[in-house]
């Protein structure tokens, strides 16, 4: 059954005068991507894949996840439709992922994440910063559904 991890960005900076997409983390945004990394480690192990918008707070907060897993990182994959994503934007993200990779994380904003768990679960959710929910999928990647997915897992 693949395990899809939505992550939301976490805490960003907006200092006055820097593009949207070249926002980066607070120094308290640093620390809470690598906790999430590491409850992510305990939770699930390592995943195989991390989806990632391209913007500087995303990509960031990914490093952060990442030294949970120093000695054997999972492959990172920038994907510019994760930036300013609809929901339907990220569901065609997740139903284009390779059914060979089993446990996905998917880092991107707000309201996209939120949106996307929301659907998926079939209820309203709302993804703070830094907050990580691990969800089952229980068809191939292009046959998710809305309200199929059951939540396996929350960290805020």
């Amino acid at each position: 059954m693949p395990t899809l991890v939505v992550v939301r960005h976490a805490k960003a900076d907006r200092p006055t005068g820097v593009d949207d997409v070249d926002r980066p983390l607070l120094p308290r945004g640093r620390e809470q991507a690598q906790v999430t990394g590491e409850w992510l480690r305990d939770a699930l192990g390592r995943p195989g894949l991390v989806v990632t918008s391209p913007a500087l707070r995303t990509t960031q907060t990914v490093d952060g996840l990442l030294r949970a897993w120093p000695d054997d990182p999972p492959t990172v994959v920038q994907d510019e439709s994760v930036y300013e994503a609809s929901l339907g934007d990220l569901l065609r993200v997740v139903r284009g992922l390779d059914d060979d990779e089993d446990t996905i994380v998917l880092v991107g904003h707000n309201p996209g994440v939120s949106e996307l768990v929301s659907d998926l679960i079939g209820e309203s959710v709302e993804l703070r910063t830094a907050a990580a929910v691990v969800l089952d999928i229980p068809s191939a990647w292009a046959d998710t559904a809305p309200s199929a997915a059951r939540v396996r897992a929350r960290h805020r």
